[in-house]
C-alpha cells in the first residue's frame, strides 16, 4: 500500500484492469447510442447549438435566431456538429449524438488511464472505469445536447498531461496542457478557472524524486509561462466578442440568488454526485447526503494525512506535499470549480446550480473519492475491505441506474421539462395553430426554442433577465414598433414556464392580443397597439 502522496513508479506496467478498458469504452458508447435511438434530449441551449450549426451549414456564420451574432456561448461544439454534418450523411442532431458517443469512449479511456496512475488497488480502477462507462452520469449526459461532458473529459486530459509534466518536467507537456486549456475554453467559458488553479499547482509542485527543492524563479517561470500560453486563445476570442457587442462572454444579468442559496445547491449536487439522476427533485435529501459525504471525506482525509506523514514532517508540510501531488491537483480542480461557480452564480444570472452546471467537478471529485478509499490501509488492516464494500455498492448502484436510464430514454422518457425533442413538443410544432401565423409576421413566443426548426421566433417580452431581478425594457421597445411591423405571438402552454416573461394577462394591459387560432396548448395572436 502506497502511504505517501506519490504516484506509482510502475504506472506504465500492465494491469489486469487494462483488458477491460476498451471493451467498457465500446459498451459505454453503444449504450449512449441506444439511449438516443428515439432522439437526443434538447433544451434551450441545445436548440441554440443546433440552430448555430444549421447557420454554419447555410454559410450564415456563428449566429442563430436568438443570438445575432453568437457571443454568449463559445463556438467549438456547434462548429463540430456542423463540420461532422458536412462530411457525413448525418444532420446536426445526428452529429451531436455521434459526438456524444465519441466523448463517452474518450471519457472511459482517459479516466481509466488516470485511475491506473493514481490507485494501487486494481479493483478500484475497474470499478471507477465501469461507472464512467455505464453509470447514470455518463448515460444522462450522453443523452443531452450540451457541452458539459465534453468539457469534463478535456479537463481529465489536462490532468493526465500535467501528471506527465510532473514525471518528466518537459516543456512540451506544459505547452500541451496550456493548449488543452485553451481548447476547453471554446467548449465552455468556465475553462478560465483552470488557468489560476493549474498555475497555483505548478507553483507548489515539488521536484521529482530526491532532487533539491525547485528554485522559486523556475516555479514562477513554469506557472507564468503556462498561464500566458493558456490565455492567448481565450483573450483573442473575448476581444472578438467585445468588438461585436461590447461584452467579453455575451450579455449577462446580475443574479437574483445569493451565496447561501447557491451554496445549498452545491452541497445538494455533491450529494447527487454519488448517484446522479436518482430521486430528482429531492434536493433537501441530497443536501443531507452531501453534508454527510463531505464530513466523512474530511475526517478520513485528515486521519490519512496524519497517518502518512514522513518522519519529522509537520502537518503543514504534509498538506503542502498533498497539494503538490496528484490528489492535490484533483482537489484543486474539483473544489476550485465549485468555489468558482459559487462566485459566478452569485454574481451572474445562470440556471440553478445542478448536476449539469457542476459536472466539471464530478470526475475530479470521483477520482479523489476512489483515491481516498485506496489509501485506507494506512488506518489499519480492516479499512481496505470496508472501503472496497462501499465502492462496490456505489458502483453497482450507479451502473444499475445507468441501465435503467438507457431503457427509459430509448422508450421515450422526456428526461426533463423543456426537452424540445420530446413527443410533447413534436406535437406543438405540428399543431395546426402554428400554421395560422400569417406570412411576413414577426413572431414572438414564450417558448421560442420549442418552435424550432418549424419557426424562428424571438422571445416574448421579458420583465427581467432570466434568474435576475434586473428589469428589461423589451415591452417598452416593442410597443412603438407595432403600428409599422406586423407582429404575432405564439403562446405555448407547456413547461417550462419562465417567470421572467410578461404573462398574457400582463401583456393585455399594454397591447391588444387579437386571437388568430388556438388548438390545445398552442394559441396564436396578432399583437396590436392599444387604442389611445
Amino acid at each position: 500500500m502506497t502511504t505517501i502522496d506519490e504516484m506509482h513508479d510502475h504506472h506504465d506496467a500492465a494491469r489486469r484492469s487494462d483488458r477491460w478498458a476498451l471493451p467498457l469504452a465500446a459498451l459505454g458508447g453503444i449504450l449512449v447510442l441506444v439511449s438516443n435511438v428515439g432522439g437526443i434530449a434538447v433544451g434551450d441551449d441545445g436548440v441554440g447549438y443546433r440552430a448555430t450549426a444549421d447557420s454554419l451549414l447555410r454559410g450564415d456564420g456563428l449566429q442563430y435566431f436568438l443570438e445575432h451574432p453568437l457571443t454568449v456561448w463559445p463556438p467549438l461544439w456547434p462548429s463540430l456538429m456542423a463540420g461532422l454534418a458536412k462530411v457525413t450523411p448525418l444532420d446536426p442532431v445526428g452529429a451531436a449524438i455521434a459526438l456524444n458517443t465519441a466523448v463517452t469512449v474518450a471519457a472511459v479511456v482517459l479516466v481509466h488511464r488516470l485511475l491506473r496512475r493514481l490507485l494501487d488497488d486494481d479493483r478500484l480502477v475497474l470499478l471507477g472505469t465501469a461507472v464512467v462507462a455505464l453509470g447514470s452520469s455518463t448515460i444522462g449526459f450522453g443523452h443531452l445536447l450540451m457541452t458539459d461532458f465534453a468539457f469534463s473529459v478535456v479537463v481529465v486530459a489536462v490532468v493526465l498531461v500535467l501528471l506527465r509534466f510532473r514525471d518528466r518536467r518537459d516543456i512540451w507537456s506544459l505547452i500541451a496542457a496550456a493548449a488543452l486549456v485553451g481548447l476547453s475554453f471554446f467548449l465552455r467559458y468556465a475553462a478560465l478557472y483552470l488557468i489560476p488553479i493549474v498555475a497555483l499547482w505548478l507553483l507548489i509542485l515539488p521536484p521529482p524524486g530526491a532532487e533539491t527543492p525547485r528554485r522559486f524563479g523556475r516555479r514562477v517561470a513554469e506557472a507564468g509561462g503556462f498561464a500566458v500560453l493558456a490565455t492567448l486563445a481565450p483573450i483573442a476570442w473575448m476581444l472578438r466578442n467585445h468588438a461585436l457587442d461590447g461584452t467579453f462572454t455575451g450579455p449577462r444579468y446580475p443574479s437574483e440568488r445569493g451565496p447561501i442559496g447557491n451554496a445549498v445547491d452545491i452541497v445538494a449536487t455533491v450529494g447527487k454526485f454519488l448517484l446522479p439522476g436518482v430521486a430528482n427533485g429531492r434536493d433537501r435529501l441530497w443536501a443531507v447526503v452531501g453534508v454527510v459525504a463531505v464530513i466523512a471525506a474530511v475526517v478520513l482525509g485528515v486521519r490519512l494525512l496524519v497517518a502518512t506523514r514522513l518522519d519529522g514532517e509537520s502537518v503543514a508540510a504534509r498538506v503542502l506535499r498533498l497539494l503538490g501531488g496528484p490528489t492535490g491537483l484533483l482537489l484543486l480542480l474539483g473544489v476550485g470549480y465549485l468555489t468558482y461557480m459559487l462566485y459566478v452564480r452569485s454574481t451572474t444570472a445562470l440556471n440553478r446550480l445542478d448536476l449539469r452546471l457542476l459536472e466539471p467537478a464530478y470526475l475530479p471529485l470521483m477520482a479523489c473519492g476512489l483515491r481516498l478509499v485506496d489509501r485506507l490501509g494506512a488506518l489499519g488492516p480492516a479499512w481496505p475491505g470496508r472501503g472496497l464494500i462501499v465502492a462496490r455498492v456505489w458502483a453497482g448502484a450507479n451502473i444499475a441506474a445507468g441501465i435503467v436510464a438507457v431503457v427509459a430514454f430509448a422508450m421515450g422518457n422526456p428526461y426533463f421539462d423543456g426537452n424540445y425533442s420530446s413527443d410533447t413538443f413534436e406535437r406543438v410544432r405540428a399543431n395546426p395553430a402554428v400554421a395560422a401565423v400569417p406570412e411576413g409576421c414577426r413572431v414572438l413566443s414564450n417558448l421560442p426554442n420549442a418552435l424550432y426548426p418549424t419557426m424562428e421566433s424571438e422571445w416574448s417580452p421579458r420583465r427581467t433577465g432570466l434568474e435576475s431581478n434586473d428589469p428589461v425594457d423589451d415591452l417598452d421597445r416593442l410597443v412603438p414598433t407595432l403600428a409599422r411591423t406586423p407582429t404575432c405571438l405564439v403562446w405555448v402552454d407547456e413547461q417550462p414556464r419562465y417567470g421572467h416573461l410578461w404573462t398574457r394577462d400582463q401583456l393585455r394591459r399594454r397591447v391588444e392580443l387579437e386571437p388568430l387560432a388556438a388548438d390545445g396548448d398552442v394559441s396564436v395572436y396578432r399583437v396590436l397597439p392599444r387604442e389611445p
